[in-house]
């Protein structure tokens, strides 16, 4: 996981072997912090997969997100 804090709020990547396993730590990731606009919307899983690519040098799925505050 990575992030860059920014006015307004942060931008980030979470990697994981598997979507699910991306997705569960990005669903981890925003816990505490309910109360800011994420994109994308952590409650659709299905949107939050279809916005993951593959890295095809490692083969993980990465999930690009941003906080805003």
């Amino acid at each position: 996981m990575s992030y860059d804090e920014k006015m307004g709020g942060a931008r980030g990547e979470i990697r994981d072997k598997s979507k699910i396993d991306t997705y569960l730590q990005y669903l981890e990731l925003v816990e505490g912090w309910e109360d800011y606009d994420w994109n994308p919307d952590p409650k659709y899983k299905k949107a939050c997969k279809s916005q993951m690519v593959q890295d095809p040098a490692t083969g993980e799925w990465v999930l690009y997100y941003h906080m805003h505050t």
